[in-house]
């Protein structure tokens, strides 16, 4: 291996170190000092005389009294109690359940929302069940508009009417279809009403909302209203700094995908779009919120974001996402949604066919999205269809991807073994031109071209793997089909670092604290590779410096990714062995071809 070749492995390994680094998840800062002023980003402003543009809390303050608040229209329908006696109690809340074989959905009667939302296919990092919504901090799919008397109303402040008993659970896994219906009569002849209708599947983590407003333009001011989903979905996670980086807000917009990312603490995010939107969406890690107008797309998007510190460096990123309405006539609107609270798995986001699939993110996305949507997740999909065993796919997806690259591969080795011939005629090159660099340089290139050498030729196959590993970096952070997918021995989720032990200190710049069993594996097998190529002794260095960088680096990385390069290296060292032995084998019968052709000396 010559000096280029050493040059271009390095700065590619540099390269690849930077990025691998940067995309991983760093231990968060300690708490900023609160600021004067806060930072708001606005993509877009809308007619706030026509609709209201903020999400505000289903929680009004104690301090307000109702009727200032909610004003004469909504005052009577307040779940904190009526405006007409300071001793009105509060409404009772009053649990509805409803079941099929995915999930299980509480609504409640204040706002006629959703408030919890469990996913029975999934537990959370410590074995809890998978309850993805903050019923606590508010309720989610209510209404927003601002009143005839210029109030801006949040309908989870309201109270509605179910047709169905409270503390009731409905089990409708042995049913097609089922719906659930409040209603919120604004006058006492229900002539003013909104009634909210919730339509449920047997088998889907699906369900539809229909929303009727019945004569609007008595209580609604100007043309427009909100579907909102307040909070963002619960952390599912063990590591909530990891879950964060993940954390978005979107809006696809026509086709172009909207995201909003609360990046910097204690500041807050806001984003406004008008226009043809054909749903808005937040997610943590794993998990994702959509709501998908069915037929008529919405008319704008409104999205908020924050960033907070939890305890022992936690990180929470919080989002509201909501979708603006056009009111198209005065006495009956009606709007439809479909509400997905999924598992973000590729396949069944793109089944929709609108594009939900965008919403998935990677780093480097203009590469790495091609790469992993139309190369790596349907082959991993496939192979799964007939492998159980994600590990096992990832080893022949190695192997696949070795057989691909093996005309490359042996083009490289040829190439090295050339380079490495020629080394002393180089040597000498140098040293004959050793007070005039250029001139050595053009000589060396000379030397190349009679030799028909390309000296890019070394680094080719790792130049067209590196876009491979970017995604596949991306895909085992990010895909919910790998999370706590096991493999064999120590190995139970390859979605996260296989840790067989941890350190009693970190490692500084890595912010290492523990070993990962098969990002050594991976670096003992980068040194036995570098051991078989490198020959130059001034070279040396890079056999062991190279290993101890990338083992340093992948003990952070997914077990899956650290399986791939380990499987990967392991193919090429056998593929360098053989190929050595074969040139040794050619080497001796050339050497014998040679004596046996030796004249024979007459005797004296």
């Amino acid at each position: 291996m010559d000096r280029r070749s050493i040059i271009g492995f390095v700065l590619i390994g540099v390269v690849l170190m930077f990025w691998l680094y940067w995309n991983t998840s760093k231990t968060p800062p300690p708490p900023p000092k609160k600021q004067d002023s806060v930072k708001v980003e606005t993509k877009q402003n809308t007619d706030t005389s026509k609709a209201p543009n903020n999400i505000v809390s289903s929680t009004q303050s104690k301090n307000d009294s109702i009727t200032s608040s909610l004003g004469n229209i909504f005052s009577k329908n307040s779940s904190t109690g009526s405006s007409d006696s300071a001793s009105t109690k509060p409404a009772v809340e009053k649990i509805i359940t409803v079941e099929n074989k995915k999930v299980e959905i509480e609504f409640t009667n204040y706002g006629g929302t959703l408030r919890k939302f469990t996913i029975k296919d999934f537990k959370t990092w410590d074995n809890n069940p998978m309850q993805l919504v903050n019923w606590k901090k508010g309720k989610e799919l209510h209404l927003i508009f601002t009143s005839k008397d210029g109030k801006q109303i949040n309908t989870a402040n309201l109270v509605f009417e179910a047709d169905y008993k409270e503390w009731e659970k409905i089990n409708i896994e042995d049913k097609k279809d089922f719906a659930l219906k409040y209603t919120l009569n604004i006058t006492p002849d229900g002539s003013q009403k909104i009634v909210k209708t919730y339509t449920f599947k047997q088998d889907s983590y699906e369900f539809d909302v229909n929303y009727e407003l019945f004569n609007s333009d008595k209580f609604i001011s100007g043309s427009k209203y909100q579907v909102a989903w307040e909070t963002s979905l619960n952390l599912s996670e063990n590591r909530s700094d990891d879950e964060a980086t993940f954390s978005e807000a979107f809006a696809l917009m026509g086709t172009d995908i909207e995201q909003l990312d609360a990046a910097k603490f204690d500041e807050p995010y806001k984003a406004d779009f008008t226009g043809n939107t054909k749903y808005v969406a937040s997610r943590n890690k794993y998990f994702g919120v959509y709501i998908i107008p069915d037929g008529a797309p919405g008319d704008g998007a409104y999205l908020t974001g924050s960033r907070e510190h939890l305890p022992d460096n936690g990180v929470k990123e919080n989002y509201s996402i909501a979708i603006k309405k056009d009111i198209k006539a005065d006495n009956y609107e009606k709007s439809s949604f479909k509400i997905l609270v999924t598992p973000l798995e590729y396949g069944l986001l793109k089944a929709y066919g609108v594009d939900l699939e965008k919403s998935l993110r990677f780093s480097l996305d203009f590469i790495v999205r091609p790469i992993a949507q139309y190369l790596i997740i349907p082959f991993f999909m496939f192979l799964h269809g007939f492998i159980p065993n994600y590990g096992l796919v990832i080893i022949i997806f190695a192997v696949v991807l070795k057989i691909i690259l093996n005309p490359l591969t042996k083009s490289q080795m040829k190439s090295m073994k050339k380079m490495g011939q020629l080394s002393p005629k180089m040597t000498a090159i140098r040293e004959k031109y050793k007070d005039d660099p250029v001139k050595a340089n053009q000589q060396i290139m000379k030397l190349y071209k009679e030799e028909k050498i390309n000296p890019a030729g070394g680094c080719l196959p790792m130049l067209l793997q590196l876009p491979i590993l970017y995604a596949l970096f991306g895909v085992f952070r990010s895909t919910i089909e790998l999370r706590g997918a096991p493999f064999i021995w120590w190995i139970h989720d390859l979605a996260a670092p296989d840790i067989i032990f941890n350190l009693p200190f970190t490692i500084p710049i890595f912010g290492i604290h523990a070993v990962s069993g098969l990002a050594t594996l991976m670096g003992i097998t980068m040194f036995i590779q570098q051991k078989m190529t490198v020959t130059d002794p001034k070279q040396k260095a890079l056999v062991y410096v190279m290993p101890i960088m990338m083992t340093l680096l992948f003990f952070s990385f997914p077990a899956g990714l650290n399986l791939y390069y380990f499987t990967f290296n392991l193919l090429s060292i056998i593929q360098q062995y053989y190929t050595n032995k074969k040139d040794k084998e050619k080497a001796g019968e050339v050497t014998v071809v040679q004596t046996n052709s030796k004249p024979n000396t007459p005797k004296k």
